[in-house]
């Protein structure tokens, strides 16, 4: 017992390296995984495609680039350029129908799926704004 009375300060100091040791593991893994995410995000861009918004959700993201909307989950990614889409519909937390980004809970994209994201993020009127925009249809010129 007196022996280890003796080395508590370099048990101490053991405790202490292995934290450190253990935080910056977990520091590593975290950055590892970030960087694998994005260069996934990378090589599924086409040429001359940009990110416009992405939107984390529970299982997975929604990633809005200039020419389509990718949809990632579990499953893989799923890739719907703005001609496929037939319609947009939000919901507002009570459940009623609602064109505002500001006051919809989730929106649903009807595509040849449907696909719904649910508000849980700041990115979530940004990216509804802007796939409303994208899929609105266009009204014809009057000559």
């Amino acid at each position: 017992m007196e022996a280890l009375i003796a080395y508590w300060p370099y048990l101490a100091v053991l405790a202490v390296l292995a934290g450190l040791w253990i935080w910056s593991a977990v520091k590593k893994a975290r950055f590892r995984r970030e960087r694998d995410k994005a260069r996934t995000l990378e090589t599924l861009l086409q040429p001359r495609e940009t990110v416009r918004c992405i939107c984390p959700q529970r299982g997975g993201r929604w990633i809005l680039t200039s020419k389509r909307l990718i949809i990632e989950d579990k499953n893989g990614y799923t890739a719907l350029p703005f001609g496929k889409i037939k319609r947009l519909t939000g919901k507002d937390a009570s459940g009623k129908a609602t064109t505002a980004p500001a006051k919809m809970a989730s929106v649903t994209v009807k595509a040849d799926r449907e696909f719904t994201l649910h508000s849980g993020d700041e990115a979530f009127v940004e990216l509804v704004r802007q796939l409303k925009t994208k899929t609105a249809k266009k009204k014809p010129r009057k000559k």
